[in-house]
């Protein structure tokens, strides 16, 4: 005899009986009644997750429909060693970001911008508050400048530009782990061909960077906002030197998936799909929001968390993230993702993409604030901004003895008659950029008295040795406003 945990009615328990279900994690049974469920819904299911055991180990696993007969099981679970069954065609939480309820309607610019202007006048005039979304059916001329024919850009046209033996970091969907060993060009082509059916697992590519590859990068030219808002390209002294970051080939089969995440130093990214479709779940990045990130990236069990049902107390009450929508892109958009968005990505079916990221000034506090973030979290150097703290020397170089364009870029209009909210630190404020990107500087100088990657990312030989001479000027900048 037990009991159902809903009714805590006591009767006889087979585990045979359609009546029961038992949860897979914590071994408490159910009334299938009680749960709502009928009797056809339980022989869906491979591994039943109770509501409790849903928070930390993700959705209950369905059953795989296939003409084979056996269900393709991975019993290592994402990343941290734990056995349990994990269906491998799928990622735990596919399920509840289809089930996520607020989904972006394209023709209506209710939580994007759906642009007939995609301008650095327009960018600064709202600091790019909320994502852009280009339809594929506008006329509109952004700048941007494909190699080929959209649809002429394939995986075998790929290929052929990059060559057989490029490296390609392959992402293992299930862990969100790169696989090891290593892919090369021609073994990630193989494998995107084959049929659904014939994948032994999930795998993406989403980190190859092209720029510099004649056919791809050398011949694709970014949308012209994106082009003159790019703070390194206006910063960097050293072409050859230059971060790699501004133009990526996404190459992903139907199904993947990757979890909520900013992307690196908060970056701005730009991003248009070729072929397939991608989905994407944002929220925007409220003080909220980031501390809940934060929080979230912390936790043990992250993995298994669903992070839109991450729950936190804040302000003396439990809070989730807030503001959260989807957007599905189609082949032709252009879409903007603004500095610091959380968001995660699903591909519904097999998808190529050129995309790529960028810093700007106006975004400099947000910036500072998820490079913290980064470094709270642990985040590996590896999937940060290359050279982050060496920009921000250079950024601060720059426009210290080029003001007026610092004003133009960060789009600050000085009001005319003093108010008294002036003085207040707002975000895109000049003084609260220029005073963030000090204490950030101030940091790192004390790190490079112990750490010499930190030192020699300074460039002395622009600023000079005397570094607190140098911060000194810095102030008496900031105090001009």
């Amino acid at each position: 005899m037990s009991s159902c945990s809903i009714c805590e009615t006591l009767d006889n328990i087979s585990e045979d009986s359609e009546d029961w279900i038992q949860c897979d994690i914590c071994g408490k049974w159910f009334h299938v009644k009680c749960l709502n469920m009928k009797s056809s819904d339980v022989n869906e299911i491979l591994s039943y997750h109770c509501k409790k055991c849903e928070h930390s180990k993700g959705a209950s696993i369905l059953k795989r429909r296939s003409k084979r007969a056996k269900v393709n099981i991975d019993y290592v679970a994402l990343n941290d060693g734990d056995s349990f069954a994990i269906d491998k065609s799928i990622h735990p939480h596919v399920h509840k970001f289809h089930d996520f309820p607020v989904h972006v309607d394209r023709t209506k610019g209710v939580y994007v911008d759906i642009m007939d202007t995609l301008t650095f006048d327009y960018a600064v005039s709202t600091k790019l508050k909320r994502p852009i979304l280009i339809p594929c059916e506008s006329e509109i001329d952004v700048g941007m400048k494909l190699p080929c024919k959209k649809d002429s850009i394939t995986i075998d046209y790929i290929l052929d530009k990059v060559g057989d033996d490029q490296p390609v970091e392959v992402m293992d969907v299930l862990s969100q782990q790169g696989v090891s060993p290593g892919w090369n060009m021609k073994q990630w082509r193989d494998y995107f061909s084959t049929d659904k059916e014939s994948r032994d697992r999930i795998r993406n590519v989403i980190s190859l960077e092209v720029s510099s590859v004649d056919g791809m990068g050398k011949d694709f030219t970014r949308p012209q906002m994106v082009e003159e808002l790019d703070l390194v390209d206006k910063v960097w002294n050293d072409p050859s030197d230059r971060p790699q970051v501004t133009k990526y080939c996404l190459m992903s089969v139907g199904g993947s998936f990757t979890d909520f995440h900013i992307d690196f130093g908060a970056t701005s990214v730009y991003y248009t799909v070729l072929s397939g479709a991608k989905t994407f779940l944002m929220f925007p990045p409220t003080t909220d929001n980031l501390s809940l990130y934060t929080s979230w990236c912390l936790e043990q069990d992250q993995n298994y968390m669903w992070y839109p049902e991450y729950s936190k107390t804040l302000h003396g009450k439990a809070t989730t993230p807030s503001d959260g929508f989807k957007v599905t892109l189609k082949p032709g958009d252009v879409f903007i993702i603004p500095s610091g968005w959380i968001h995660c990505v699903y591909t519904p079916e097999d998808s190529l993409v050129i995309g790529g990221n960028f810093l700007t000034t106006m975004n400099m506090k947000t910036q500072l604030d998820v490079y913290n973030i980064e470094k709270k979290t642990g985040v590996p150097l590896k999937f940060r901004h290359p050279q982050f703290n060496k920009v921000i020397w250079l950024a601060s170089y720059y426009y210290l003895n080029n003001k007026q364009e610092f004003v133009k870029d960060i789009g600050y209009v000085k009001p005319e008659v003093k108010e008294e909210s002036d003085d207040l630190p707002v975000v895109n404020h000049p003084k609260t950029i220029i005073s963030t990107m000090i204490k950030h500087l101030e940091d790192h100088y004390q790190t490079s008295k112990t750490s010499q990657v930190a030192k020699k990312s300074i460039p002395t030989q622009l600023i000079g040795k005397d570094i607190p001479d140098y911060l000194s000027k810095l102030e008496s900048w900031y105090n001009e406003f």
